[in-house]
């Protein structure tokens, strides 16, 4: 787009892409109130220019636009200007309301052609430039004309800047990138607008008329006699024709999935048609030996191949079956043959193994854990129980004779030795 406004346009700099020094962060809320703008300027049938101011922040070469509002215009000698005191209070009253972050006037938005600017823009942005003392003033192109003909998420906008070279020379422009940033207020700003949106219907006059009128004669159907059985009949068809908030909450969910899968179809055809038309190359033909064009770009050649070679993550591939010839499957077998596993149920039953096999250490460290506690224990207690032998051994054995108690089993090492204890005493 540069390229083109660059050799038609003698207010635009030629010779450069869009300058990048300058961050700007553009937001969908201003996008949805520059459209709507328009969208309510053109089915009204207004006549008159399009104008209004973008607010946002600014620091040093960072810029946001976060905020637009409609101006209100007059012509005076056959430019068209914005009302200055009108535009004056409202600008401080967006001021007042935007005052963490504070919020000022960064950008004016126009409708505009392809070529960028045009001189019908330089009395607007000069005034508002006077008005508000601030140079840097942005001018934002809404186009028209590729409203219908975009593909691939563009929008039909273009961003400039005000470049002069020296004081009293003719302000030119230099193309701005800007990156589009949404935040969470925005994103539930913007589902409520999809939403709306995907259930409104455009009404054109004549219908509207025809509405109005089928809706009089049924109006007046309605008077006699059987005006309250329609009535209640009417009321009966609504509630029946409601639906529940479940089951409008499953139709957002399938016409969102519906259409995702659309724009996945014409991204993936829009894929499939650049690379038709690529030239053989030597990396699918080995008899080839032509180089590749000077045209070829190869950046986005790059992102196709490493989106191929995400897919297979992504759809994992289905294994193959291998049938043994042992005697008992062939006797499990059964009559017809079983049709091979999907990946996501393979994927699904490899999941259930690696639980099971989970489980299944686990317990058998559970076991091993108190099978070491347990001969821990046994140990002790016959560590214990030796001392404990060994101890009544030597004390039976120096009271001097208690009775032959050496000849009898250990275990009664204790009971002997009372005996001849009492033996001494008689």
């Amino acid at each position: 787009m540069a390229g083109k406004s660059a050799s038609s346009n003698p207010l635009v700099i030629t010779g450069k892409a869009p300058d990048t020094s300058q961050h700007v962060q553009l937001h969908p809320l201003a996008l949805l109130t520059i459209s709507d703008y328009i969208t309510r300027h053109t089915l009204r049938s207004q006549q008159g220019p399009i104008a209004g101011a973008v607010i946002g922040e600014q620091n040093g070469r960072s810029f946001t636009l976060e905020h637009a509002f409609e101006c209100k215009l007059q012509e005076q000698k056959g430019e068209v200007l914005v009302d200055g005191s009108w535009f004056a209070e409202r600008l401080e009253q967006y001021r007042d309301v935007h005052k963490a972050p504070p919020l000022d006037l960064v950008a004016m938005f126009a409708l505009g052609p392809v070529q960028g600017p045009q001189k019908v823009h330089l009395p607007l942005l000069k005034q508002v430039q006077q008005l508000t003392g601030n140079d840097s003033i942005m001018l934002l192109l809404f186009h028209g004309e590729l409203v219908d003909h975009l593909q691939g998420g563009k929008l039909p906008i273009s961003l400039y800047e005000c470049v002069q070279e020296h004081e009293g020379a003719q302000i030119k422009f230099r193309e701005l990138s800007f990156e589009v940033e949404t935040g969470e207020a925005e994103m539930i700003g913007v589902d409520t607008v999809a939403k709306a949106g995907s259930t409104a219907i455009a009404v054109q006059n004549g219908d509207a008329a025809q509405t109005g009128e089928s809706s009089k004669k049924a109006t007046g159907k309605g008077k006699g006699k059987g005006k309250a059985k329609e009535k209640d009949k009417d009321d009966e068809g609504e509630m029946a024709s409601m639906l529940s908030p479940e089951d409008d909450e499953l139709i957002a969910s399938l016409t969102a999935k519906t259409n995702a899968i659309r724009m996945l179809n014409q991204r993936i055809n829009l894929i499939r048609s650049y690379l038709d038309t690529m030239p053989t190359s030597y990396l699918t033909d080995p008899s080839s030996t032509a180089p590749p064009p000077d045209t070829t770009n190869h950046s986005l050649l790059r992102s196709v191949n490493s989106l191929l070679s995400r897919v297979p993550l992504l759809a994992p591939q289905t294994p193959s079956v291998t049938l043994s010839n042992g005697h008992e499957e062939a006797a499990a077998a059964p009559s017809a043959p079983a049709p091979p596993p999907s990946g996501i149920h393979a994927a699904g039953a490899k999941e259930r193994q690696d639980v099971h096999l989970t489980s299944l250490l686990a317990a058998l460290s559970r076991s091993v854990a108190e099978a070491q506690s347990m001969g821990s224990r046994f140990h002790i207690v016959s560590r214990e129980k030796d001392n404990k032998a060994r101890t009544t051994f030597g004390s039976s054995g120096g009271r001097g004779g208690g009775g032959g108690g050496g000849g009898r089993a250990l275990g009664g090492f204790a009971d002997e030795g009372l005996m001849g204890e009492a033996g001494g005493v008689s």
